[in-house]
């Protein structure tokens, strides 16, 4: 009876993770068109769908936590990666969701309680990415792993079930192409995610006063964000050198570094902007800098910040001038001591309550799963694929796209798509598909170079 409970709300999860993945990508075209935001009102003004969201961020961060190791280890081997990912994607949609939320500062203040749930989310994000980069020294998604994976996408096709790969070493099944699918792609997703929590505390903190009153105590004294930040400016974990060049990790996958800024440095990137945008805000407010203690420790952490905050990044970000200022006179100064912090707190709302049940009986949780994500029913499979391709608009995705799209056979600036399969793009209409071995049935969808 258990188990039959179990599986319904696991196919309830699916349908509601694919509403979660429409929703976000509706939200992004909004917030790219620059008009009136639907989603983001809707959300704000019934005051429902941002526990719905968050809910749904934090049990996809638990079953990636707690029940993909598990399942790695499961035999047999899964028969497609096509479950999996849509938990990883409703993870990145999720959190696509509350960043447009973070954005209004309405909506962030609708969250109430949530946001500390956001908070510590954002939080373990940063520890998770920080920590990967300064134990393995190296990014991790690299930029070899998503040419790789773009490979042999384009040799197996859209038709195939995993974007075969061979990636080995991975736990349980060692080698194994789903496996190393879903591998990559977790790597992918956590350093989106990286990316996507720098953002969302950026935003929290310059609305902070609109927040729960111990939303600064969090994010000075509980978390100490302020050295987990310059920790990550430090490490740089989304920058890399790939045959010879420097390569950015953005908007979900790597490029070549774009040019140099105005002095001649290194220009600084996205996620490095929002960073230095925090680290700003935090410590520039004497109601923040009074809760925070600068000890030896700290003093010489902030101090390696003054290399980094060069005259290139000044000259591309001057509002970060009075920051350097204050780095600069921290060498001779000594900070006041600290006021304690309020003894009134606010506890997360979800951050216990996600888990439930299961926790600490991952095991045998991953136990009733286990045939849902291995071995999938056809008809199972044939719905989950249903849901998922009515989730993903190609029309929107399209209207996304922040470059023009190459040709799948030559590499070419590509105007094309195969109306076969939907998927490749090509610049000449007499190219087989690649994904179904036919001649291209092409329609013109978009001019190249816009």
């Amino acid at each position: 009876m258990k188990q039959t409970q179990s599986l319904a709300k696991l196919t309830k999860w699916v349908i509601q993770g694919c509403r979660i993945v429409q929703l976000s990508l509706q939200a992004a075209l909004e917030a790219s068109q620059g008009g009136h935001e639907h989603v983001q009102h809707s959300i704000t003004l019934h005051n429902k769908g941002g526990l719905a969201i968050i809910w749904h961020l934090l049990a996809a961060e638990t079953w990636r936590l707690h029940l993909l190791p598990l399942l790695r280890r499961q035999e047999p081997a899964p028969t497609s990666s096509l479950p999996f990912m849509l938990v990883l994607q409703t993870e990145t949609s999720a959190m696509t969701l509350v960043e447009c939320l973070a954005f209004h500062e309405d909506a962030a203040e609708a969250l109430d309680g949530l946001s500390l749930d956001v908070i510590d989310y954002c939080v373990r994000q940063l520890t998770d990415v920080a920590a990967f980069s300064q134990a393995e020294q190296q990014p991790l998604f690299s930029p070899q792993e998503a040419l790789h994976t773009l490979t042999e996408t384009s040799k197996q096709g859209p038709g195939s079930d995993a974007c075969h790969g061979g990636h080995e070493g991975h736990e349980g099944h060692e080698g194994h192409e789903s496996y190393a699918e879903v591998a990559r792609e977790e790597q992918r997703v956590r350093l989106m995610l990286g990316c996507r929590a720098a953002s969302v505390l950026q935003l929290l903190s310059s609305c902070r006063r609109r927040l729960p009153l111990c939303a600064t105590t969090r994010l000075a004294v509980t978390h100490d964000v302020v050295q987990l930040l310059a920790s990550l400016l430090c490490a740089s974990p989304w920058k890399t050198h790939y045959r010879g060049k420097p390569y950015v990790f953005q908007d979900g996958q790597w490029a070549e570094q774009g040019a140099e800024g105005q002095d001649g440095g290194p220009a600084l990137t996205r996620t490095e902007c929002q960073i230095w945008a925090t680290l700003h805000t935090l410590l520039m407010d004497p109601e923040t800098l009074a809760l925070y203690e600068i000890n030896s420790r700290r003093r010489s952490a902030l101090l390696k910040l003054r290399g980094l905050l060069n005259d290139a990044a000044l000259a591309q970000v001057p509002a970060l001038e009075p920051l350097a200022r204050w780095l600069a006179s921290l060498a001779f100064t000594t900070p006041q001591a600290p006021r304690p912090p309020p003894l009134v707190t606010s506890v997360a709302q979800l951050g216990e309550s996600v888990a439930g049940a299961w926790r600490g009986r991952w095991p045998r949780l991953a136990g009733l799963l286990g045939p849902r994500f291995l071995t999938p029913t056809p008809d199972a499979l044939a719905a989950l694929a249903t849901h998922m391709a009515a989730a993903w608009d190609l029309e929107a995705l399209e209207a996304l796209l922040p470059d023009t799209p190459a040709c799948a056979a030559c590499g070419s600036p590509a105007g094309r798509r195969c109306s076969r399969c939907h998927a490749n793009w090509y610049c000449r209409r007499d190219y087989k598909c690649i994904g179904l071995g036919k001649p291209a049935q092409v329609i013109e969808s978009r001019k190249p170079g816009k």
